[in-house]
């Protein structure tokens, strides 16, 4: 980890908010690979390559406080409705607190919009996964929600489960990032569901999945 990164506002915070942004939109487009300091320096309209390092930090904190940002905004939304969920009996409600704030919250970035293909190159790093979803999950809020819905799932240590909230976690990244890749390819977003409606498509589907009963295995 590199030393503490100037703080204040002015310059300084623009210089850091245009970093952040310009490297969700080029590692959206491109991937993380082709995505370094220098590169994110120069697309960012600085002229020095030191700039990353001395707003930010290294590459993949660059990437964590995309993830962050982006994830309190989320959580903001998620907070009202995992205590508005709280109490119900019914694991699609509980659900719905989990995967709907990430469609609201992509559906207010407007079109075209990066971060949900950011976040899919992020977590299908083998270097990256394990911190993006650190920061990802860890946050009080989220907690609250991972652990209503476990709390209706079932057995959290039962195999199966956790198989199928993996499952999960894979659906709502990756159908997210593909139907923001379709809504900035077609502009006028003529036969593709919005967001709204992805979401609502993502609640039945993990619901169903996770109230899927097992499959038995065979007497031998």
């Amino acid at each position: 980890m590199t030393g503490p990164r100037p703080q204040g506002g002015g310059r300084s915070a623009a210089t850091r908010a245009r970093l952040l942004a310009t490297a969700e939109r080029l590692i959206a487009e491109d991937g993380v690979a082709q995505v370094s300091s220098r590169r994110l320096a120069q697309e960012a309209g600085q002229a020095n390559n030191s700039a990353v390092a001395y707003h930010v930090g290294t590459m993949e904190e660059v990437i964590l406080a995309v993830l962050r940002e982006h994830g309190e905004a989320m959580d903001r939304i998620r907070a009202a409705m995992v205590a508005a969920a709280e109490g119900s009996t019914r694991l699609r409600d509980h659900v719905a607190a989990l995967v709907l704030p990430t469609t609201l919250h992509l559906a207010e970035l407007g079109v075209p919009g990066y971060y949900a293909r950011f976040a899919a190159h992020v977590v299908s790093d083998p270097v990256l996964r394990a911190p993006a979803l650190s920061v990802t999950t860890s946050t009080p809020v989220m907690h609250r929600a991972l652990q209503a819905v476990a709390a209706h799932a079932g057995d959290p240590a039962d195999p199966a489960i956790l198989t199928r909230s993996a499952m999960a976690r894979h659906a709502i990244v990756h159908t997210c990032a593909e139907r923001e890749a379709e809504l900035a390819e077609a502009g006028d977003r003529s036969g593709i569901p919005g967001w709204a409606e992805t979401g609502e498509i993502l609640v039945d589907g993990i619901t169903a999945l996770l109230t899927t009963p097992p499959r038995r295995t065979p007497d031998r």
